[in-house]
């Protein structure tokens, strides 16, 4: 199905892609607006309200949050919107406990959602935006370009605990370290560095970090740790526990990270849990990290 859309993409007139990819979001409205009443109908209802009657290319992530996107933005911000109901709530949580932080380090930034929701409710924020995909990046330098050029800095690199080149492969547009049970024989090379250098080379002082690698998260925590330790950012984790056994770390190892920083768990009530309540999970968790 990719190389299809690349196909389309290569070989199509501009105006046909516009009318073809208008007409494909609009059913999927459409269809949304016909399923059974979950809560992604609701929301899709709620988001239906705040873009309608918008021009081509425009969109509104939330209340005041307007944006111009490239086309192939639109699904990974509707994701964020309605078409997953936990990924709502975990940008409704994200723009909460941030709206008095200054400086967002985004790393694995995609297209940009977080980066562009964090700066748009002030011209004081700034954000660092990286990402080691070139698929990914294009459509990054094009939102930021059009939407706060001044507010995000795009970086083209991977983060993680050395400078190096690293082996990744795509998965959909995500570029992902490489492991040998990845079962993806055409990788990639990629420079990597720390993340503590890129803060320094940029003279950015993080008071927020969102890490969405696909298991190289204990990696890039380990190259930042000058920035965590001196900054005591909040941190908006990802955390793979397969793909990070896969890369030949364990939740041990993470743990005693996060107890060296003096970080804990921050639940949805506000209380904080210590690092080890980590064991506890196997599957993919979106988790935030605060110091205790």
């Amino acid at each position: 199905m990719n190389l299809i859309k690349r196909l389309f993409k290569q070989l199509a007139p501009p105006i046909l892609q516009s009318w073809i990819t208008k007409a494909v979001r609009h059913f999927r409205l459409r269809w949304h607006s016909a399923s059974p009443d979950t809560q992604a109908k609701r929301l899709q209802v709620a988001h239906n309200r705040l873009n309608s009657n918008l021009a081509y290319g425009e969109f509104v992530l939330r209340e005041g949050m307007h944006f111009y996107l490239h086309p192939e933005s639109f699904e990974p911000f509707e994701a964020f919107c309605y078409v997953y109901p936990e990924m709502v709530e975990e940008m409704d949580s994200f723009l909460a406990l941030t709206k008095d932080r200054l400086n967002l380090l985004d790393v694995g930034a995609l297209h940009g959602v977080f980066s562009l929701a964090f700066t748009a409710s002030s011209p004081d924020k700034k954000a660092v935006a990286v990402d080691a995909s070139p698929f990914a990046f294009a459509r990054l330098l094009y939102n930021v370009h059009k939407n706060a050029p001044g507010q995000v800095i795009p970086v083209e690199c991977a983060l993680s605990d050395e400078s190096a080149l690293l082996q990744m492969h795509y998965e959909w547009e995500h570029a992902v370290v490489a492991s040998m049970s990845s079962g993806n024989s055409t990788t990639f090379s990629v420079p990597a560095e720390r993340g503590d250098e890129v803060c320094s080379k940029l003279s950015f002082k993080p008071d927020v970090v969102k890490i969405d690698v696909e298991g190289h998260e204990i990696s890039v925590l380990k190259g930042l740790s000058s920035v965590i330790e001196t900054y005591k950012p909040l941190i908006f984790l990802e955390y793979h526990p397969q793909r990070v056994a896969q890369e030949g770390r364990l939740v041990a190892d993470l743990i005693s990270l996060l107890d060296l920083w003096g970080y804990c768990v921050l639940q949805k009530d506000g209380s904080l849990m210590p690092p080890s309540i980590l064991e506890r999970f196997s599957t993919d968790q979106r988790i935030i990290l605060k110091e205790f």
